[in-house]
């Protein structure tokens, strides 16, 4: 071999050397091992926890959107300082278990990570933030009485956080909380999705909120979906005890609970706080109230559609117990279902548990309650109506000719009436409210202008469950494009619209040609340079 070609063969082989290092190190760099305390910014592709983490009062850790946060055993997340981890609605950050092997075993840590604690942190500390993230996996599993709470989050005695447009999903915890357990804690939970949570033991302690409980506390929690959770005493989607908080414009569907299917409230002595604008359907009970379940306290309820429900004991919509007197203003209850399939939209189990309807359409009225409380009500009982809600086929809004539409309380004061609906349109409409969780939005005699000059979307119905229908409205000629995306971020349809017209534009499809599967969607349109999106719900 010539010199030259040694030469050649010895730079190649450097050349090889320096490529392989600077490869390690770019792996390397997407990907950290933490344990201890932890500070400063994680913007690599992967962090795995090797042990108990920390970030101490004086610290401050941000997490950059699409980092996937590991745990490679069953390790907690102890936050005292400031933590900001926020993702995108197309690039979430991810907290999971490496080996899930286990994880449906309830009386062992194995196959998740503890949790992550918010605990007595200093009121001067900034809050701490949870923004598009997803948590699945957190398993709060212990006898004793500090660590068996909140499968993914365990907020105590501090105001200092947030928690929005996240995805909890398969967490557990040994008592309350499957995904977020709150004591003392006013955080802010909203436009987060809830689904296939659990807590409690059936054979020693029942849970308390499969998706949240809430102890004391008065959190804003709103425009959440809670969606097949589960717990085995009260409250399968959300669980309130000891003081009340404003629990507004959330979606229950198809949650599940010994008592209190969709949603329970208990050992209130004064309820300060209107529960309004909410969906309760499909929800189930072992015993009683398969809706709501309200124990020991009188809540105020105004605009809630509770429908679909069923319980396999008594009460298939609205269950009272413990000399409660709930008032109920312009609320559906109607087709909710106990024992065998016996129609039943109230129960109230005691003699003194006597809630006062006004403006409500409840499906049998009065005559048709059930319980001791029921077959002797001597309640107020105001301008309620018996009438088929008449609901848009395969969702909740009402029909044209709905004789819920301008049928509610005329006189809204103190009621704190909300300015949109459930589905975010105008509350007010006609000058009168409508009965129940959705506001028509045609008036009545009122010819609708020629929507042709908006830029936005519209998509009906929401929730929807058989067909989806998407209608764009473009101001000018413009090249469109149709992509819905999963609450992961990942994108699970796509339609090339090419160039289209100036004009209304409709579109539509079928869930199962579309192939949802239920929760929570997001449709993203793509005109031009320019992008609208609108959240939507499938349920089956």
């Amino acid at each position: 071999m010539t010199k030259k070609m040694k030469t050649y063969t010895l730079i190649r082989a450097i050349a090889a050397i320096v490529l392989l290092a600077f490869s390690c190190l770019n792996l390397l760099a997407q990907s950290i091992e933490v344990s201890g305390n932890v500070s400063g910014l994680w913007d690599m592709d992967t962090v795995n926890v090797i042990g108990d983490i920390q970030v101490r009062e004086v610290e401050t850790l941000n997490i950059s959107s699409g980092v996937k946060v590991i745990f490679r055993g069953p390790f907690a997340f102890d936050i005292q300082g400031n933590v900001l981890a926020l993702g995108t609605d197309t690039s979430p950050i991810l907290f999971t278990m490496a080996d899930t092997t286990g994880f449906h075993i309830d009386t062992l840590p194995d196959g998740g990570w503890k949790n992550i604690r918010i605990e007595n942190v200093n009121p001067s500390v900034d809050s701490s933030i949870f923004r598009y993230c997803q948590f699945e996996y957190g398993k709060a599993v212990s006898n004793d009485s500090v660590h068996g709470y909140g499968g993914a989050f365990c907020i105590r005695n501090t105001h200092k956080a947030a928690i929005e447009n996240c995805m909890f999903n398969s967490n557990y915890a040994y008592y309350n909380g499957g995904a977020v357990y709150l004591e003392n804690a006013s955080v802010k939970i909203c436009n987060n999705h809830f689904e296939n949570n659990r807590c409690g033991q059936t054979f020693a302690f029942y849970g308390y909120g499969g998706g949240i409980c809430s102890d004391w506390g008065e959190p804003l929690i709103t425009h959440n979906m809670f969606t097949l959770n589960s717990s085995t005493g009260i409250g399968g989607g959300l669980c309130l005890r000891f003081s009340d908080c404003r629990v507004s414009h959330n979606f229950f569907i198809n949650n599940y609970s010994a008592l209190g299917g969709g949603f329970g409230i208990l050992h209130i002595e004064t309820c300060k706080h209107v529960i309004d604008n909410n969906l309760f359907a499909q929800n189930g009970a072992l015993f009683f109230g398969a809706g709501i379940s309200n124990g020991d306290c009188s809540p105020t309820y105004v605009n809630n559609t509770i429908a679909d429900n069923h319980c396999d004991g008594g009460g298939g919509g609205f269950y009272c117990k413990d000399s409660v007197v709930p008032v109920l203003y312009n609320n559906i209850i109607f087709g909710n279902t106990q024992f065998g399939g016996e129609v039943n939209q109230v129960y109230l189990w005691d003699l003194l548990s006597q809630p006062n309807f006004y403006f409500n359409n409840i499906e049998g009225g009065k005559e048709d309650f059930y319980g001791t409380g029921g077959t002797a009500y001597f309640g107020e009982y105001l301008n309620n109506m018996d009438a088929n809600p008449m609901f848009m086929a395969g969702q909740f809004s009402l029909m044209p000719a709905s004789p819920c539409i301008d049928a509610g309380q005329p006189d809204t004061s103190g009621l704190m009436i909300p300015l949109a609906d459930l589905a975010g349109n105008l509350r007010m409409v006609n000058g009168r409210l409508d009965i129940g969780a959705y506001e028509n939005q045609t008036p009545v005699g009122y010819n609708a202008p020629s929507p042709q000059t908006s830029t936005d979307i519209t998509i009906y119905p929401n929730p929807v469950r058989d067909v989806l229908h998407l209608k764009i409205h473009l101001k000018q000629r413009a090249d469109v494009t149709i992509n819905i995306f999963n609450t992961s971020g990942k994108k699970v349809f796509q339609f090339e619209g090419g160039m289209m017209k100036a004009g209304v534009h409709g579109f539509e499809s079928s869930i199962s040609e579309l192939s949802l599967a239920p929760g929570m969607y997001h449709a993203s349109v793509e005109v031009g340079t320019e992008k609208w999106e609108q959240k939507f719900i499938v349920f089956r």
